[in-house]
């Protein structure tokens, strides 16, 4: 394991970096708010080599971990390697670091290739067995777990009432809340059986849009109550196991006409947290999407989204946002005692989530290659079609 970097290497490596804060003169951070703003981002890079701003902020125990993607152009015995690479960088004695990925099963697969296609939870919605999905769950986590992943930004959760949702198509369990609410429980017990973290997006609810949140703000007129009838139904469903929660970038107008869900109060504290009691780690979506780095700009943004009650902010592609961000939390936590505080409060949850990485794996009790999970789920689901065509009563 690499000794720690000096405070003044970490700082240099800060400043490298393209459109850092440093590099325009303004004061460093304090060691103790870098820890503290670092620990609760989790960022991407492209390419296969880790950065080496990566390096010094994971040596220093200022950045949660990385997200891993097709972005980084690696095959399997480079996912292993870097995965490796991210934990050698720690300090001793602290908790595994998240390597995060989206991989969802189905469209949104973003480690196959290499790693093996799974079923999408549309057609598991269909089959509709339980169990099922709970095998494929399992098969997921491993999957992810053998190359050293132990966070995956799945399962969606959303309940596709609108059809004309393309961004989420193929991509949920279905658009009848009580069904997605009886498919996402077992989908995160077969996750968290294998050793790999979930979290469940997007919260609270993306399935009534119409537009893409990488491109635009999507704006939805839903109020609570609408929410609590149809959206937070699934939710509910996991929120006493799933240990993290995505935010959406979505505004809801009868909740906050003002700001998306990451970024808003109501939302991150009142809605998830007072009202569902949820314990574990609130998770802004990426912060690079285009309305908010283009709207607020990701140091901003990542702010925002601290105060609103995230606690761990996504920066999924470029490393000087990550660093950016960091910066800037950190800069902010030195002058504002308040949010100090808020950024312990939520590094605590993040170290806390880390630390249940440290629990041995067991064996995958479903002893099934992928691929024959994979034939059976697209046999069942022809099998369904067929019986549909062959009823009487169709009309």
């Amino acid at each position: 394991m690499p000794p720690s970097p000096s405070r003044r290497a970490l700082l240099a490596a800060l400043a490298s970096a393209p459109g850092a804060l440093l590099a325009q003169g303004v004061p460093a951070p304090s060691d103790e708010a870098l820890r503290l703003a670092g620990s609760c981002v989790l960022a991407g890079f492209h390419g296969p080599r880790l950065p080496q701003s990566f390096r010094e902020l994971l040596a220093r125990g200022a950045l949660s971990g990385v997200i891993v993607s097709a972005d980084n152009r690696l095959d399997r015995p480079g996912l292993e390697a870097l995965s490796r690479t991210v934990q050698d960088q720690l300090p001793q004695g602290s908790p595994p670091a998240l390597v995060a990925a989206d991989q969802e099963g189905g469209p949104v697969s973003h480690l196959t290739p290499p790693l093996p296609s799974l079923p999408s939870l549309v057609a598991l919605g269909r089959v509709d067995d339980l169990e099922l999905t709970r095998r494929v769950g399992a098969m997921l986590g491993h999957t992810l777990r053998e190359v050293g992943v132990t966070l995956d930004l799945a399962p969606v959760v959303d309940v596709r009432t609108s059809t004309d949702n393309m961004v989420l198509l193929g991509r949920t369990f279905g658009g009848d809340a009580a069904l997605v609410a009886r498919h996402a429980p077992a989908m995160v017990e077969g996750l968290l059986a294998a050793g790999v973290l979930a979290c469940a997006k997007h919260f609270p609810g993306h399935g009534d849009t119409r537009e893409d949140s990488h491109e635009v703000l999507p704006r939805v007129p839903h109020d609570r109550a609408r929410l609590d009838a149809v959206e937070l139904v699934p939710f509910r469903s996991v929120l006493s196991t799933v240990p993290a929660v995505m935010l959406a970038h979505v505004i809801y107008e009868g909740v906050d006409r003002q700001r998306p869900a990451s970024l808003s109060p109501a939302h991150a504290r009142a809605l998830l947290r007072e009202h569902l009691g949820f314990r574990g780690v609130a998770v802004s979506d990426d912060l690079e999407m285009a309305p908010i780095r283009t709207g607020l700009g990701v140091p901003s943004a990542a702010v925002q989204a601290l105060v609103a009650g995230c606690d761990l902010v996504l920066t999924a592609h470029t490393p000087h946002h990550a660093v950016d961000a960091i910066q800037a939390l950190a800069l902010r936590a030195d002058r504002d005692p308040a949010f100090r505080e808020r950024l312990r409060e939520a590094s605590g949850r993040v170290g806390a989530m880390r630390s249940t990485l440290l629990q041995r794996v067991p064996p995958n009790p479903y002893r099934e290659p992928p691929e024959a999970l994979l034939r059976e789920v697209a046999s069942r689901v022809r099998g369904l079609r067929e019986r549909h065509y062959r009823d009487p009563t169709r009309r």
